[in-house]
């Protein structure tokens, strides 16, 4: 073994210099120098030298820090203290009660649906009229059955009779408004307040002030104020390259909806958030869970958040092989193109007894760079190892990971080797769900059809899911998703002693 290293060795440093030579002779031939011996020295001889020495000291500080990483993980001191470290690090849970869920994809309309699609996933199938530019037909996962004329009637009036947009809006978001459309209406019909609030009782005979008194008492005759009544703030996550007066057209009739259903006008209020992809989606729920968030907002306030997207378009098509991002021959890492609807119903706050069923805590989303070849998977175990310390939730609890990997083998070969290293106990065939093998590139869609389906499978199982997001180029989110811990049962009283 020592022979062999030495033969290496030796072979090393004589390609440094053969290689210092080749090039300071060519050098000087092509030049038309003629070195003398200060120059010949130092080049063919000093400079080799140098090379090898810097070589060799760097491969000893890689053996020192190889051998201090062993020592640490060796020494039990030393690894506690790095894990007390470790855990100074963890930041602070910011946890969002999940109160009601919908989605409308390609797998299906509803989370349990679409948690069983994705146990056994059925890839998209070729598109039968969309076309690359070679005229080849593509993979994508649509959904059937669009009743895209009625709402096409109801958002057409909404947009302004001037401007860049007075056609009408494209079949690609009046698919999308189409599949949002039952999405909305189940998540407003579950949001809308039923509870009265009751009026202020009178004073009974029994405690009413003597006439003089209640004459010259102002607080008396005050009203009790009225308990605030709960706002739902809605928010439309919609593609930032549909234009302005489209967006505005959607917020429009998502508020006609809402007034329709019932919410009165001071009881829900209507934003938009023009989203790129599921980066931006992520972004805009950690942004929501920050305590400075709400400042113009109650406590009992709730927030819906709505996303729509569809590629189902030729102009989409096209635009996606013209930035070489489609899936076609000799591409595997090109995208299907997909669409879909969902929405989340969210609360800060705990919400009280008398519901069916209690929520579900979504806990605070870690973000960190993508990785790259072989460390893309250790660098996304470490994301979801994250995640699980700070919901304080044991790995082996987890029963599923839900991510919006896809067909691309970059991506599947990063979650399978998250998972084998994060969660060992889970099959990444058997406990990995991915919605993109379903359902295509689905944009911000996918964040809260991720949501739905991992809280569907959390409650069939009352354990926690995890959620990993490795669709965005450069970035990657995970999260936790854990049941409301079970009350503990009163301690037994203590037996009388006679």
């Amino acid at each position: 073994m020592r022979v062999g290293a030495l033969i290496r060795g030796l072979l090393g440093i004589a390609l440094v210099f053969g290689a210092v030579w080749l090039v300071a002779i060519l050098y000087w031939r092509a030049s038309g120098a003629t070195p003398g011996t200060p120059q010949i020295v130092g080049t063919l001889l000093l400079l080799p030298l140098l090379l090898v020495a810097g070589v060799l000291l760097l491969r000893a500080l890689m053996r020192r820090r190889s051998a201090g990483r062993e020592r640490t993980a060796t020494d039990p001191i030393a690894g506690s203290t790095m894990a007390q470290d470790a855990a100074e690090q963890v930041e602070a849970d910011r946890i969002f009660y999940l109160l009601g869920s919908a989605a409308l994809t390609r797998a299906g309309s509803g989370g349990e649906v679409l948690a069983g699609a994705l146990l056994q996933p059925q890839r998209p199938s070729l598109h039968p009229s969309l076309r690359d530019q070679m005229g080849l037909p593509v993979f994508a996962a649509q959904v059937d059955d669009l009743d895209v004329e009625s709402v096409r009637a109801a958002v057409d009036g909404l947009l302004p009779e001037s401007g860049p947009r007075s056609q009408g809006f494209a079949e690609d978001q009046l698919r999308a408004l189409a599949l949002l459309e039952p999405v909305a209406e189940d998540l407003l019909y579950a949001a809308l307040p039923f509870a009265d609030v009751d009026p202020v009782a009178a004073p009974s005979a029994d405690t009413a002030m003597h006439p003089h008194a209640m004459q010259h008492s102002r607080s008396s005759r005050a009203l009790a104020p009225a308990p605030q009544a709960p706002v739902l703030h809605i928010r439309l996550l919609l593609p930032a390259h549909w234009p302005e007066p489209v967006r505005r057209a959607c917020l429009g009739w998502i508020a006609d909806k809402a007034t329709a259903i019932g919410f009165a006008s001071g009881t829900f209020r209507i934003g938009v958030e023009p989203v790129a992809g599921v980066a931006d989606a992520w972004r805009v729920i950690d942004r929501l869970a920050q305590p400075d968030a709400h400042a113009d907002a109650a406590p009992s306030d709730t927030h819906l958040l709505l996303a729509a997207h569809s590629l189902m378009d030729e102009l989409a098509v096209s635009r996606l092989d013209a930035t070489r991002s489609l899936l076609v021959s000799g591409h595997p890492e090109g995208l299907i193109p997909g669409e879909g609807a969902a929405g989340v119903w969210l609360s800060t706050q705990t919400p009280g007894d008398g519901r069916e069923a209690p929520p579900l805590r979504l806990h605070r989303v870690v973000h960190g760079p993508a990785g790259h070849g072989r460390t893309a998977g250790r660098e996304l175990a470490s994301l979801l190892q994250r995640a699980l310390a700070v919901a304080s939730l044991p790995a082996d609890d987890v029963a599923a990971v839900f991510s919006d990997a896809d067909h691309r083998p970059s991506r599947a070969i990063e979650i399978a080797g998250a998972m084998t290293a994060c969660l060992p106990e889970l099959d990444p065939v058997e406990q990995g769900r991915h919605l993109g093998l379903v359902c295509g590139e689905t944009g911000a869609v996918a964040v809260l059809a991720l949501l739905a389906a991992a809280a569907a499978q959390a409650t069939a199982e009352d354990a926690p899911v995890v959620l990993a997001s490795v669709a965005d180029d450069t970035l990657r989110f995970a999260a936790a998703l854990s049941p409301m811990p079970s009350p503990e049962p009163p301690a037994a009283p203590a037996a009388e002693t006679v």
